[in-house]
Order: C-alpha cells, then structure tokens, then sequence
C-alpha cells in the first residue's frame, strides 16, 4: 500500500518534483522586494485580498512593490463567503477584473485552464527562469504545495496562508485529578486529548453540565457544554464533517488511477457510503452537546464560547484561531490553560490560499512579481507576528517560535507541524485537490453538511444526496468521469 501510495503520489506531483521541494531548500538569499527586475509594463495592478485583517498586514508590502516598479496596485477587499463566485464570474469571463487572485487550494484544479503556471511565468519573467521558482517553492510545506497544484502536478500560485483544523481544550480541566478520575471511573480509559471520534463523543457528553454542577470541584454558576462546532450554514460545517470522515479513514469519492498513477475517475464506494453515514452521525451525536446557537455558528461563535468558558473542547478548529483564543484564560478563572492537539484521527481540512495570475490579467509581468512577493519570506515573518498562519515552513520552524514566551501566539505551531507530516501521504487522495469540479462541489457540501446537522436530512438521506448531486455536478463540469 506504501508503494502504491508512493508511486500515484509522484506521477501527481510531476511538474515541479513536489516530493523533493522541501529539502532542496537552499542556503542562497531568500527574495525580497529589491529582488524584483525592472518591470517593463507599468499597467495598474488589481488584486483580490480577503477581508478579516489581512488587508493591513499586506498592505506595507504592497506599498514596497509600487514604490520599486512605480506600478500602481488597486486592491478589492472581500470575505471569502463571497470570493469564489465574484472571482469565478471574471475568471470565466476573461474580463481582465483581475490581475492577481486569491485561490483557495480546492479550486485549483477547476480554474487551471483561467490561470498561468508558474513555469508559464518563469519562462517569461524570470531571469533564472524555472531554477528560481523550484528555489523559493522548496521553503513550502510539500502537502500545501500539492495542495495549491493540479493533480497532474502543475503549480498555479504562490501560497501565502494556510488554515489546519486542529483540536483546541481547556487543558486546565483535562489536567484536573477530580475530573481525571472520574472520566476513569465512568469510561474505563484515561482522560486526555481525543484520538479517535468516538472518544470525542465520550468527553463531549463528560463535559456537558448544567448549571449548579461540579468543574473541577467548584460550582458552576453557568450551563457548561462539551464541544464548540461551527454548524452553520457555511462552508466551515462541511471543513468539520470532512476531518471527521478522513478521520475514521473515509473519502467522499475515491481516486481511482490506473497502473502508472494516471487519474481515470472517481467512485464512490460502499465502504465510502458507511463511513460518511458514520461522519454524519458523530456529527449529529456531537451537536447534542453543543451550546444553543451552534447550527448558526461558524468559527467566530466557537471562540467567543471558548473564551466565555462555556465550552471544554473545541474539535476541529482553524489553528488561526488559536493566537485569538489563547488570551481567554483571564476572563474565565485563575489557573485557566489552553492545550492544542491533532484532531482525531489526524486528517483535518489543512488548505490553503495561494495568489496566482489570470491569463485575462491586464499586467501579467508586474502581477506574477507581486504575487511572489506576497509569498515571500518578510511576508511570512510579517504573517506570524500579525496572527495568521504562514505556508512556509522555513518561517513555523524557526528556532525563535519555541520560545514559551510565545506560546500564546506560536502554540499551535507544533500540532501544526506534526499534523502537515502525518496527512501529507494520504493528501493526493483528497477529492478536493483533485476535481476539477469543486468550487462547485464545495458549495453544495455546505449546504448539504448543513441540512444533515440541523436534521432536515437523515444521515442515511445525507449520504444518498450526495451520491446523487456529485455525481450530476462532478459530470457536468468536471474533466473526470464518476465510475460505477
């Protein structure tokens, strides 16, 4: 199996030797602005950028490029609820809106024929040409890489940001010697971080109290629940029922490749079917001892409950969340800790945003040098000290982020890094990294993750509609067959 693994893994990686990126990191100079060549087209620039701070933490960057090309750059702010379609629309088009976009790892493969590769830049724009695009990639963590590529390897943009789901837990309470022997003496196992989701169950239904009930030996004066889950009719609750399924060892759809590792299409199997009824029955289970408002909630809802103490456990959540979270002790108690685990089953939604550039881009020469200043390595630095989690792992690695003065901030980088390795095999089986349908795929998932977790379907009616609608979508605008 780890041969086979081994062998589709490399075939999908092609292009860019993605497998052997990482250590071929060099000791060169790492590319800043003053690197950047003497851009002939002075066109103004137009970039997308996510609305939720990033905008502040870029902009000095984006300042630097246009004082050293004197190339004007206009930048669109948007939340991500909206960017695929506003993106998408322009993209299609080819209206030249855009010169630089944001592209969330799982559209990649669907907006490859819209996008130039890198090497397509490389060869244009870059004075080394390929020798320098394969240098700066090589400081990448190699799953975002094949993340942020198509199937066939071919990369379309410079990751800038990536968002692990990781488990985060009142590690105060898990601790305890009271709550300690008594989740021993009522489960027969010892207390500690969740591996497996029906452990999780265990504690969510541990956890949950009323108000009057016992934590750590002290009355609480507040209802207490287990888990914190982002239900909500947005694309977080399907981020949630996804690490649960890769979890328990699921897919949504099989890849299924012949001989060589050459993609043929996707099936979804009977063992594919019961593990994402199990998926959508542990969520279902879970959702029972979450706080009221939990099916409008998304990942906003789950720290403020956190933080308010309401909640013991919070599953599966964005590790960019964490530098925001780890202050809540303060407001909750004296001894109050966080702790940061691996989700169960160590196979979270782990994507990332890359900016690549349109073949429709008005200015592509000045957008591919700003984009690859976005993912440089000042950015990094600069995204880390801002809060947001960096692609790079030159940047998480450092020496300076073990510092337990900064455990605050850089707490969640050794789950981080453990969960990078422990998914990376496992990541060229992802359907979403691999069809060429999914910007749309992915939209309906929510809506159905959704519907399944407020009870407007059965599990069993979750698993029929999906079979049913990916098949329908997954056929229409996608480049692979469903096969039987």
């Amino acid at each position: 199996m780890k041969n086979i693994v081994q062998k589709t893994m490399a075939v999908a990686l092609g292009v860019f030797l993605v497998l052997t990126l990482t250590s071929m990191a060099p000791a060169a100079e790492k590319f800043t602005v003053a690197d950047i060549p003497e851009i002939k087209n002075k066109k103004p620039i137009t970039i997308a950028i996510e609305a939720g701070g990033e905008e502040d933490t870029l902009k000095p960057f984006i300042k630097e490029f246009e004082k050293k090309t004197g190339i004007k750059v206009n930048t669109d702010v948007m939340l991500f609820a909206v960017m695929y379609g506003k993106e998408n629309i322009e993209l299609v088009g080819g209206t030249g809106a855009y010169d630089v976009v944001i592209v969330e790892a799982s559209w990649t493969n669907e907006w490859a024929p819209y996008l130039f590769s890198l090497e397509e830049l490389a060869k244009k724009y870059e004075p080394e040409g390929m020798k320098a695009v394969q240098r700066d990639l090589g400081y990448l963590d190699k799953g975002l890489l094949r993340m942020a590529s198509t199937r066939d390897g071919v990369v379309y943009g410079w990751p800038y940001e990536c968002y692990t789901e990781m488990m985060m837990y009142r590690a105060d309470v898990f601790e305890n010697p009271t709550e300690k022997t008594h989740f021993l003496n009522q489960y027969g196992y010892e207390l500690a971080p969740a591996t497996a989701w029906n452990q999780l169950l265990d504690q969510a239904k541990f956890f949950t109290r009323k108000k009057g009930g016992k934590l750590k030996g002290k009355p609480l004066n507040h209802d207490l629940y287990g888990v914190g889950l982002m239900a909500g009719r947005f694309p977080h609750v399907q981020d949630e029922i996804s690490s649960i399924l890769w979890g328990m060892g699921g897919n949504w759809a099989k890849i299924v490749r012949d001989d060589t590792g050459k993609a043929l299409g996707f099936k979804i199997t009977e063992r594919n079917k019961a593990l994402l009824k199990a998926a959508f029955e542990t969520y279902v289970a879970l959702l029972k001892f979450a706080p009221p408002g939990s099916l409008n909630a998304f990942w906003d809802f789950v720290m403020a409950q956190f933080s308010a103490g309401n909640i013991i456990i919070a599953p599966a959540l964005y590790d960019s969340c964490y530098p925001w979270m780890s202050n809540w002790g303060k407001d909750v108690g004296p001894g109050a800790k966080i702790g940061g685990a691996p989700t169960a089953g160590v196979q979270p939604y782990c994507g990332n945003f890359h900016f690549a550039v349109p073949k429709s881009a008005k200015n592509p020469e000045g957008a591919y040098w700003l984009a690859k200043l976005l993912g440089s390595y000042d950015v990094h630095k600069a995204w880390i000290g801002a809060g947001f989690i960096p692609a790079r792992r030159d940047v998480v690695e450092e020496p300076m982020y073990k510092n337990p003065d900064l455990y605050k901030k850089t707490g969640w980088i050794p789950t981080m890094l453990y969960t990078w390795d422990y998914q990376y095999p496992f990541v060229n089986n992802y359907l979403h990294f691999n069809s060429s349908a999914f910007g749309k795929i992915y939209d309906f998932m929510t809506e159905l993750c959704h519907n399944v977790a407020r009870g407007a379907l059965t599990p069993q009616q979750g698993v029929d509609k999906w079979v049913k609608t990916f098949t329908e979508l997954q056929t229409k605008f996608g480049n692979l067959p469903v096969l039987k």
